[in-house]
């Protein structure tokens, strides 16, 4: 008998030291409760969109930054002055100017004051409620400029009408301030270089007036900057951007 008590007293200490010295930190951590639902992810998030397609509503407005920059017509220097409101388009003087038929808004800009000979740019968005209406403005603007092309200057200025591979119903007009490119290179003329093209509800005017530039060259820079302002114009664009 007293053997076999002391057997299971043995028995007993032991498991008694082995709950003593147990490490607390084996023991796995508690089951956090399940909510019964599936975890987020990057690709469940939901995504911002814009409106866009056909159909979609297009602003009527004219706001400031539908216009270039002042750094967009580098090397034109000089004061920049904007306006708002309803205008003649910016045409030679020589062609006339009418202002833009049932536009809702419209926005002007000029880069440089032309002093010593240094050369202007000028930027004009007109905005109408349907692209219908601009598109009949941008060629009711393409007919002046021909007309104005065909007629030309009594002070012998020769100027030019050539389509424009910017936007929607481009239109390029050369002036040579002395004709010296007939029957010849009118890029190698001095004179300037005016654009007009068309993105959805909106036409935009671009153009250098004055300095001392080959036609070419004003051709060159009035097509890029015509890019540009092409792109501004994303936001009247009815099939989307």
């Amino acid at each position: 008998m007293r053997a076999s008590t002391r057997t299971t007293a043995l028995v007993a200490s032991a498991l008694v030291l082995a709950a003593c010295t147990a490490n607390p930190d084996d023991a796995p951590p508690p089951s956090a409760p399940s909510t019964g639902t599936p975890s987020e992810t990057a690709t469940d998030a939901p995504t911002s969109t814009t409106a866009s397609g056909p159909g979609a509503t297009v602003p009527t407005d004219a706001p400031a930054d539908v216009l270039l920059p002042a750094e967009a017509w580098a090397p034109v220097t000089g004061p920049r002055e904007e306006s708002e409101g309803t205008t003649a388009w910016h045409l030679p003087e020589a062609c006339g100017g009418a202002e833009p038929e049932d536009a809702l808004a419209m926005r002007t800009a000029a880069q440089g004051d032309g002093a010593d000979e240094a050369q202007v740019g000028v930027q004009q968005v007109a905005v109408f409620d349907d692209a219908d209406l601009a598109a009949a403005e941008a060629a009711r603007l393409a007919d002046a400029l021909a007309a104005c092309a065909e007629q030309g200057s009594a002070e012998g200025t020769a100027y030019a009408v050539e389509p424009l591979d910017v936007g929607a119903q481009g239109t390029g007009f050369t002036t040579d301030y002395y004709g010296a490119g007939e029957g010849g290179d009118p890029d190698t003329a001095l004179g300037t270089y005016l654009a007009t093209t068309r993105r959805g509800t909106a036409v935009t005017l671009v153009a250098l007036d004055g300095g001392e530039s080959t036609v070419g060259a004003a051709r060159e820079t009035v097509t890029g900057t015509a890019r540009a302002a092409w792109d501004l114009l994303c936001r009247y664009d009815e099939a989307g951007c």
